[in-house]
């Protein structure tokens, strides 16, 4: 079989669709007329249940192609094993990103998705959320496929916001509108768990990252970090959300010392009555089986809520030779997943990303996890550099000055000057790809 370089437009439309079964092309086949197709993503314990549930569906609906499914490690190795796959004309024909790493892989190492092949399955790009389809954008042509929107949430247990007096007359959480609302509520909270009130991983960079991004955006903080530098950063807006994050962290509203695991342990404990984390954390409060509930992240500052968000997405990695019938079924697999991603919604907390399911009654009538839904449209990813993203070097640095003021190691001036002096010193080194 001859292999070359596919461009836009050319052979995938030799390979027509139906809506979730391809008719593939012989040319292509392997032995027993199947057609390979290498699938890469990251995906770990509740979540990589999920996904081995949607690759299976997509293999019923087309038992004319052999799905290798490989699942690496989160973070570093994923996407350093992935981009090197792509340098080395190597990659699978999909693969799954957070949408927050475009920056390092979208110019270069992802083919465009082709908006005509994706019409002729019935997707439209108008049907993704605003926030996330200009993320997925690169120098206007589509780099990745989102398969939801995942932001900090807010978790809180209803029985003890009751007994604290924060509950709205209809059995929600009354409305927080302001900073000091939410720190008022943790005191009162904590009061009657007779531990803390607010959980929060300070100790997992990813977690209070969320937080910070969130606020910072909300204060109307900037962050540009232009090659060769100097960062630009809105020193103002990183001090005051840091400020939150310490006076939060006083031992009564929030542990300084909790990290990724005992943080949303401790809400399934009942030590706690609120949880700052992303939705994934939906598994382990339905098996603790507490009186919980979840909602959008409120604006403590100004008046939208603007929340720290990504999005996993579906990307086509580019490769020495494109396979025509192998990229026509990466296609037809994306596109099933984005059809069956309301097991993907209930089961992981996660937002679907195309709107004929999030729109849905079947979605919509899912609690808690669709209260927060609307967060969808005000999403902030990370800023766009090389070392951004989920599971990046930004990430988990920036980790250290913040868990530094919550520690009170450092003052919120300190915290903000030792973040935008790694900024700057990191930019300065460039991109290794």
């Amino acid at each position: 079989m001859t292999t070359h370089r596919l461009s836009r437009r050319t052979l995938l439309r030799a390979t027509a669709v139906g809506a979730g079964a391809a008719v593939l092309s012989s040319c292509a086949r392997g032995p027993g007329g199947a057609v390979d197709l290498a699938y890469w993503n990251f995906f770990g314990g509740s979540d990589g249940e999920l996904m081995v549930k949607l690759v299976n569906d997509f293999r019923a609906e087309a038992p004319g192609v052999r799905v290798t499914g490989t699942t690496l490690d989160w973070g570093p190795p994923y996407y350093t094993k992935l981009a090197m796959a792509c340098a080395g004309g190597r990659a699978p024909d999909l693969a799954t990103l957070h949408a927050s790493r475009l920056a390092t892989f979208g110019r270069d190492l992802l083919d465009e998705w082709d908006l005509d092949e994706l019409a002729a399955r019935g997707v439209s790009i108008e049907e993704f959320p605003q926030p996330v389809l200009d993320r997925v954008l690169v120098d206007g042509r589509l780099r990745a496929l989102p398969l939801d929107t995942h932001p900090l949430v807010l978790y809180y247990n209803t029985d003890i916001c009751e007994r604290a007096g924060l509950l709205a007359p209809d059995g929600t959480l009354a409305p927080i509108t302001s900073a000091e609302q939410m720190l008022d509520a943790g005191r009162r909270a904590a009061e009657v768990t007779g531990s803390i009130g607010i959980s929060l991983g300070i100790g997992e960079s990813s977690h209070v990252w969320m937080v910070f991004w969130s606020l910072f955006r909300q204060l109307g903080g900037e962050m540009r970090l232009p090659d060769g530098g100097p960062a630009e950063v809105d020193r103002d807006a990183a001090v005051q959300a840091m400020t939150f994050l310490r006076e939060m962290c006083d031992g009564t509203i929030c542990s300084p010392t909790l990290d990724g695991q005992s943080a949303p342990a401790a809400f399934a404990s009942e030590q706690a009555g609120f949880l700052f984390v992303g939705p994934w954390e939906v598994t382990s409060a339905r098996e603790a089986e507490i009186p919980f509930s979840m909602t959008q992240f409120p604006a403590l500052f100004g008046d939208t809520p603007f929340v720290r968000a990504d999005s996993h997405s579906f990307v086509l990695p580019t490769q020495a030779s494109v396979d025509p019938a192998a990229r026509a079924a990466a296609y037809d697999m994306a596109v099933s997943m984005l059809r069956n991603s309301l097991v993907w919604a209930t089961g992981g907390g996660h937002i679907p990303a195309l709107s004929a399911v999030a729109a849905s009654p079947e979605y919509r009538a899912e609690q808690p996890i669709s209260n927060y839904r609307e967060a969808a449209q005000v999403v902030e990813f990370d800023p766009e550099t090389y070392f951004s993203g989920s599971g990046s070097t930004l990430m988990s640095r920036a980790g250290q000055s913040l868990q530094g003021v919550a520690t009170r190691a450092l003052t919120p001036e300190q915290g903000a000057d030792d973040l935008i002096g790694w900024l700057d010193e990191q930019i300065t080194f460039g991109s290794p790809l």
